[in-house]
């Protein structure tokens, strides 16, 4: 384990040698959202928990050409509380894309806040507010995993590594909340779904850069929530996207395969 990550879970470790009792420590996975004009940092945890949450590390990538710019990390509630969050330095510059690295420490469990997680339910952990029309995304990847940085996604609970995915990490400023795709960015793999509250008729394509279809469905009168498992790992990798027509709209959606 990185050193960073490391210093910190052994001073973690030390004060706080044994778990909570009834207080699940398995895995959490981390993800990015756009609502309006703020981006929305949100936990997912696999186990009830209600202990102590260590430590955090991620960060957020832009491309620095865009204008786009970040603001200053707000928290509201018990997640201020028991988890406050703080840039860890400054915004890096690497060539066209910027980075900024975020880090958080605790040391009281959520339960003395009155605060706890469940299974499978996502947590708001913060917002930033945001500026510009650029793609923000969580990322782990070459310059975050340098030992210099030190900047890959990272979660301790109880001083214990417990780190899980990003299950979402492509934050656009045409996000609509109820089209989802998980994970994005992903391996060729994913799933899509949406909810249509009315009777609609629907237009499903899935195209490449080019913008070939590579999946195309028509839904006649559909009401309900539509779910869609996508294999890609025989086609080549790179930008899709996502085209959904009804009631004469259409809404596209980026799909990023790496």
């Amino acid at each position: 384990m990185k050193l960073t990550h490391t210093l910190g879970s052994l001073l973690l470790t030390a004060a706080f040698s044994v778990p909570m009792a009834g207080s699940a420590q398995n895995q959490v996975d981390i993800g990015l959202f756009r609502n309006g004009d703020n981006l929305e940092v949100r936990v997912k945890p696999s186990s009830d928990f209600d202990g102590i949450f260590s430590s955090l590390v991620f960060t957020i990538r832009w491309d620095n050409s865009s204008g786009a710019a970040l603001g200053t990390i707000r928290q509201d509630g018990a997640p201020a509380m028991y988890l406050p969050i703080v840039r860890s330095g400054g915004v890096h510059e690497q060539g066209s894309t910027s980075y900024q690295v975020y880090a958080g420490f605790g040391v009281s469990p959520l339960e003395s806040f009155e605060a706890a997680w469940s299974a499978g339910k996502e947590v708001v952990l913060a917002t930033i507010p945001v500026t510009g029309k650029g793609e923000f995304e969580l990322v782990n990847d070459a310059w975050t995993s340098e030992a210099t940085h030190n900047a890959d996604y990272y979660i301790s609970l109880g001083g214990r590594d417990e780190t899980g995915v990003i299950y979402k990490g492509l934050a656009t400023a045409e996000e609509d909340g109820s089209v989802t795709i998980l994970p994005n960015p992903n391996n060729g793999q994913f799933v899509f779904f949406f909810t249509t509250s009315a009777p609609t008729d629907i237009t499903v394509d899935v195209v490449n850069s080019l913008g070939q279809s590579v999946f195309n469905e028509v839904l006649r009168g559909f009401e309900g929530t539509y779910r869609k498992e996508m294999d890609l790992t025989s086609m080549s990798n790179g930008v899709y996207y996502l085209k959904l027509k009804r009631n004469g709209e259409t809404g596209t959606y980026k799909i990023v395969y790496r």
